[in-house]
């Protein structure tokens, strides 16, 4: 089973890749931006930066989660006007729900900055993570002894 950072990671990409199937998605590193190639560096790609914020201790079994995601995405045009329509999409991939393995979180909020020619759409999932309950213990059973 994966851990729940994998599970939204997987899920973010194969949003973005569903939605922009056209793009380059990469959540780890860009291969092309080191090439000396000017072609390459002008590509459609997106970026998915995940960052872990909080864990806090609820009880034994739970966690409240908070992961800060930051989604950089470039297009060949790098034209202003390029990004304002891509707002509404990708406002609509990840609002108001997003869905990742069983769960869907609700995102009250994306936040949206054009920033080096890269629009960039930065969001917070919070959400609570469960553990099982180990069994109970069995009962003690009686003990049989005799007293002289």
């Amino acid at each position: 089973m994966e851990n729940v950072f994998e599970e939204i990671r997987t899920a973010l990409v194969r949003a973005f890749k569903g939605l922009f199937s056209a793009y380059d998605v990469f959540c780890e590193e860009i291969q092309r931006t080191d090439s000396a190639d000017e072609t390459a560096a002008a590509e459609d790609w997106i970026y998915i930066d995940m960052q872990p914020v909080v864990n806090r201790t609820v009880n034994r079994w739970h966690t409240d989660r908070q992961v800060f995601v930051d989604v950089a995405i470039h297009t060949a045009s790098e034209q202003n006007k390029t990004y304002y329509a891509i707002i509404p999409a990708v406002d609509g991939l990840i609002r108001p729900c997003f869905c990742f393995a069983d769960r869907a979180i609700t995102v009250a909020d994306v936040g949206f900055r054009i920033e080096d020619k890269v629009l960039h759409a930065a969001f917070t999932l919070s959400f609570r993570d469960s553990s099982p309950e180990p069994e109970p213990l069995p009962f003690m059973q009686e003990l049989d002894t005799n007293i002289k």
